[in-house]
């Protein structure tokens, strides 16, 4: 049928400014999870010189955080929110900010710390998900939905590949986590303080 929507239809959200900002903070908020997902364990041992299995528990009790996050601001943004998806994708963004900056300086901190701070960088890496693809579909509404997530999809995807090489890239010019942990922490904050800014992009009864 010649209603259907296409690649075509795409055009018309390219062409409006907030949301190419979502897709945007889509790739942004997937380096940082990427690069977290990526280089945690490694991070663990070289700073707390702890073996690979009380490192890779670490990891688990990030995805831990980001499961229990997903779930509790699914509930909050249909409850408390009146189903805006945004201010859950902000907290998250500024929480594993938070997290990003904690872990630059862990190496100041006593391994016991890492595992309230692995938690919550993964509440904050992983669990704006949802919410983001939620906001999304919302945005292109019935017609479009799959459409805009096909694309945010794709930006979310780019993010995440690149993320962990840029990560290795710069340890690898510094020596030392503290750098790379800093730049995932400026990356969130930046969605962080851009993506409330927007003007409202779905229209609620």
């Amino acid at each position: 049928m010649s209603d259907r929507p296409g690649l075509a239809d795409l055009n018309v959200f390219l062409r409006r400014r907030p949301i190419l900002v979502v897709f945007g903070c889509g790739l942004a908020l997937s380096i940082a999870q990427s690069s977290l997902l990526a280089y945690l364990v490694l991070y663990a041992k070289e700073t707390f010189a702890v073996s690979s299995v009380t490192a890779a528990q670490f990891l688990a009790i990030a995805q831990i955080g980001g499961t229990v996050s997903r779930v509790v601001w699914g509930v909050i943004s249909d409850r408390s929110f009146g189903g805006r998806r945004r201010p859950g994708v902000v907290v998250t963004a500024a929480l594993g900010a938070a997290s990003y900056a904690g872990l630059a300086f862990g190496h100041l901190m006593p391994v016991e710390l890492m595992v309230p701070l692995a938690f919550l960088a993964g509440a904050g890496a992983f669990g704006w998900v949802g919410l983001y693809f939620a906001l999304v579909a919302e945005i292109g509404g019935p017609r479009h939905a799959g459409l805009l997530t096909g694309a945010a999809t794709a930006c979310s995807w780019s993010g995440t590949l690149i993320g962990p090489p840029i990560f290795g890239i710069v340890l690898e010019a510094t020596g030392e986590y503290i750098l790379p942990w800093l730049i995932l922490t400026a990356i969130a904050l930046v969605v962080a303080v851009t993506l409330p800014r927007l003007p409202p992009l779905v229209q609620r009864g």
